[in-house]
């Protein structure tokens, strides 16, 4: 063999090492056109919702995760819409991959404060608390969240809030885009607000929102009825100690604006979910002590458990004949 042959042969082994280095010189431009396209389009819709009314001030916008990740943090974000809420962080970040932006990731890390119109400043802590926001080809978008370890605290008066777990996704009907539909399932959820205690082993549900267009009028709860619009209720599950809430259905809103409709129910161990409405604050004592006699009297004579509607009329909701809510107006 000649030295040139031999040269040559050497040559074409450094091959595989120069495609390789133009490949990764070529992913890293793309990971940086990426990073400075994610950057722009959180600068872009900061400015959108600073003119349309929202008050919006965050630290620096810091790139990283190259290679595998494309992520974005956005240190100290503070977010409200002046008079109604306020959220702030200590920092929000955003993950995609650098060749598809399609989806979002947002993760939230440390402590959390919001405030709510009504119902005071919260601090939260979570172990976990991650969403995202999708393109989808069926139903346009695709919006999911997954909770754990959650843990809420008003400042004024200690009053606290917690989740063990929470996972939902939120999308566009396929057929009707107008529709929209919830799934969620949540277990351990407490409440204790004032005189309003609550506590739930597990919910599931499974709900569809028709006409939801009407939600961005002037008047969304009269738009909203004037295209008949309707919660359709295709699961609903509530776990309470020994209890079970299995309930379906539709409803709508009557012309003064309360929830109407029937929802087809199943009810084990009454006594457990009417002392919790009563708990709750929803149910006065006299109400609860009423309630739960009657209802033990049916679930007596059912065999242990209650089959039937609940009714929501007139602002009230009953079942079996026995009030067990005062609704509240949808405005």
């Amino acid at each position: 063999m000649t030295e040139q042959s031999v040269r040559l042969r050497r040559q074409w082994l450094y091959l595989p090492f120069l495609i390789a280095g133009v490949i990764m010189a070529a992913y890293f431009f793309l990971w940086r056109a990426g990073a400075a396209e994610m950057k722009k389009g959180v600068e872009s819709w900061i400015a959108d919702q600073r003119m349309a009314g929202m008050k919006i001030d965050h630290g620096a916008l810091i790139a990283e995760g190259f290679p595998f990740f494309l992520r974005v943090h956005v240190e100290a974000p503070d977010i409200a819409q002046p008079g109604a809420w306020r959220w702030r962080g200590d920092r929000l970040t955003m993950d995609a991959l650098p060749y598809d932006l399609n989806k979002l990731i947002f993760s939230f890390r440390g402590e959390q404060t919001v405030w709510l119109n009504g119902y005071g400043e919260w601090t939260i802590s979570t172990e976990e608390f991650r969403t995202s926001i999708a393109n989808d080809a069926d139903r346009e978008w695709l919006f999911a969240a997954t909770i754990g370890g959650f843990t809420a605290t008003r400042v004024e008066d200690g009053a606290t809030a917690a989740v063990e777990s929470l996972v939902l996704d939120l999308a566009p009907d396929a057929a009707d885009q107008s529709t929209l539909t919830l799934n969620l399932a949540a277990t351990r959820v407490i409440s204790d607000v004032g005189k309003n205690a609550i506590a739930f082993d597990a919910l599931n549900t499974i709900f569809a929102v028709t006409g939801s267009n009407a939600f961005s009028a002037n008047d969304p709860a009269n738009a909203w009825r004037s295209v008949d619009g309707k919660v359709q209720i295709k699961m609903l599950i509530v776990r309470m100690e020994d209890a079970e809430l299995s309930v379906s259905g539709v409803l709508g809103l009557d012309a003064e604006d309360y929830p109407t409709g029937r929802l087809d129910a199943h009810l084990s161990a009454p006594g457990v979910f009417i002392e919790a409405l009563g708990q709750a604050g929803v149910l006065t004592a006299e109400e609860t002590e009423q309630a739960a006699a009657a209802m033990t009297l049916t679930a007596i004579a059912g065999g242990g458990a209650i089959n039937a509607p609940i009714e929501l009329m007139h602002g009230d909701a009953q079942i079996a004949g026995v009030k067990i809510y005062r609704l509240p107006r949808v405005n």
